[in-house]
């Protein structure tokens, strides 16, 4: 071999003998798998939680850490916020993003030793300020994608370590890079998933409201409507109980016109009877009456707390939302839920959905208001005459249609005229009313009752025949015989039944001959009830 080619001595003495070189690259090709099989584990997953543990796991299998902690950085608050730690103890759970000049700083730099920070001015001077310095961990690694900065990393590794291992150095690096693009995508993901979630619920609360409005469309009878609005306006937000309450303009004062979700049914049903009158409230006066002011619905999650929450101690309502019902620029009454069944108490969402509730409902009960006004008695609730004989009308044609039989009761009330002599026509509405109430509640939910004049009422019974009709006659006559209203002497009513076919095929027909059996009663002695018989002159001759 020429002179010149010969390798020298200092040569052959650097170059490293090729076993060292195979081992070393045998080493790498652990690494690089190593590196390749970790970036794949993390590529696959999609929950940040799960995420965040497999990188731990992979840091205390390649480098036996002990502690590590992550930390994200929230932009809108500027602000990094732990959401993972292993071992450390003394660790914040946030602290501040600092200028946007550190955050620059940190998006250039692999690795953050104690050393590093303490060469450089401004980041000594933001770890101090933020107090990062007193948990020491090793190294902080800032999380990078894009020149983007996602967040830090906080490893109880030492910057010696890395120095003593450069493959050790090169896979932190790059485990970290990949751990940043994983976060990046997990973030993503739950967004996506999240905007997927809010997406379907927007979709089946509209398709909910839908479904409340237009059932309100097909409820006529206002007492039924406010049921139905307030079963719904609890099931949507999870109350345990609520109630609908209405301005009367005439009396200035909100009052309760429904109850549900009582554990006293006996007394729920009262109140909604108008047996019980519960506490009323002026504009202004307490929770309902705040927000009938103002339009506003208000929450209380903690009514212990809020002076403004007026309650009898019996209630047990510890959170409540409150919602105005509003048509055009009028307020005519509020809906109240109490007590979150989630104890976590209301919220925004909820308020958004009983308001979108409650514009329904404030149309649909205006309109029911109307109608009642239309068809029902002021002082006694009940029908009026032209609205129920309408209604009778139709039962009538559905009877004959049927083949079926229908009764009706005319009813007077005797000696009224003492009463309103005696004791003045306050006393005497106080009686009407009570009887007629009373009458109500003693018929079924298939039996109409109407006034039919001053002191008279009417009562037609589908599906009856004359001697059922006459039990519950009595029954009724019975009754208002033991009313005890105010300090009055007690009252006493008189009946007469008509029943179809058997006595009239006619509205017409029918009237007469129950009318024939009252005028019977009454001057056969009063407070007794007389079913209509063929030896019952009619007042006409006939």
């Amino acid at each position: 071999m020429p002179e010149d080619t010969k390798p020298s001595t200092s040569d052959r003495q650097s170059r490293p003998p090729a076993s060292a070189d195979i081992a070393f690259l045998k080493r790498q090709v652990v690494d690089l798998t190593a590196l390749a099989d970790a970036s794949r584990r993390l590529g696959m997953i999609s929950q940040s939680d799960k995420l965040y543990q497999v990188l731990y796991d992979l840091l205390v299998c390649h480098f036996k850490v002990q502690e590590l902690a992550l930390f994200l950085y929230h932009e809108s608050r500027s602000r990094f916020q732990r959401v993972f730690n292993r071992g450390f103890k003394e660790l914040r759970s946030e602290f501040g993003g600092g200028h946007p000049d550190i955050r620059k700083l940190l998006t250039a730099v692999d690795f953050l030793s104690a050393e590093s920070i303490r060469e450089n001015p401004q980041l000594r001077q933001y770890f101090d300020d933020e107090a990062l310095d007193r948990s020491r961990p090793g190294l902080w690694i800032p999380l990078v994608m894009q020149q983007q900065l996602l967040g830090l990393m906080a490893v109880d590794i030492g910057a010696a370590d890395l120095d003593r291992r450069p493959q050790g150095r090169f896979f932190l690096s790059h485990i970290t890079r990949q751990a940043a693009v994983c976060i990046n995508t997990c973030q993503l993901y739950a967004a996506r998933r999240k905007e997927k979630e809010n997406l379907n619920k927007t979709i089946y609360n509209l398709s909910l409201l839908y479904d409340i409005g237009r059932a309100m469309t097909y409820i006529s009878d206002l007492k039924s409507l406010l049921k139905y609005i307030l079963t719904q306006a609890i099931e949507l937000t999870g109350a345990e109980k609520g109630s609908i309450m209405l301005y009367d303009p005439d009396t200035n004062l909100l009052s309760i016109r429904v109850l549900a979700g009582l554990a006293d049914i006996g007394y729920q049903e009262k109140v909604n009877n108008n047996e019980i009158q519960c506490k009323s409230f002026m504009p202004g006066e307490g929770v309902a009456g705040k927000v009938f002011a103002s339009g506003e619905p208000i929450i209380l999650n903690h009514t212990g707390d809020d002076q403004a929450f007026i309650a009898a101690a019996a209630s047990y309502v510890h959170s409540i939302a409150c919602i105005p019902m509003r048509v055009y620029h009028n307020i005519i009454g509020v809906i109240n839920v109490t007590n979150k069944q989630n104890r976590r108490g209301f919220s925004t969402e909820d308020v958004e959905m009983l308001s979108a509730v409650a514009d329904q409902a404030a149309v649909s009960i205006s309109k029911a208001q109307l109608w009642e006004m239309a068809v029902k008695d002021s002082l006694t609730g009940l029908h009026v005459r032209r609205y129920f004989m309408a209604k009778l009308q139709d039962e009538i044609n559905r009877t004959e249609r049927y083949q079926n039989t229908l009764s009706l009761i005319m009813a007077d009330l005797d000696h009224f005229k003492l009463v309103n002599d005696r004791f003045g026509h306050t006393t005497g509405d106080l009686v009407l009313k009570t009887i007629g109430r009373f009458l109500q509640k003693g018929i079924r939910d298939v039996d109409t009752i109407g006034r039919y004049g001053g002191e008279e009422f009417v009562i037609y019974l589908p599906e009856t025949d004359k001697a059922c009709a006459c039990t519950l006659a009595r029954r009724l006559n019975t009754g208002v015989s033991e009313l005890k209203i105010s300090r009055l002497p007690r009252q006493t009513i008189s009946m007469g039944v008509a029943a179809y076919p058997e006595d009239g095929r006619s509205m017409r027909q029918l009237i007469q001959k129950a009318d024939a059996a009252l005028y019977a009663a009454k001057t056969g002695g009063r407070n007794k009830v007389v079913a209509y018989s063929g030896d019952i002159v009619l007042p006409d001759g006939n």
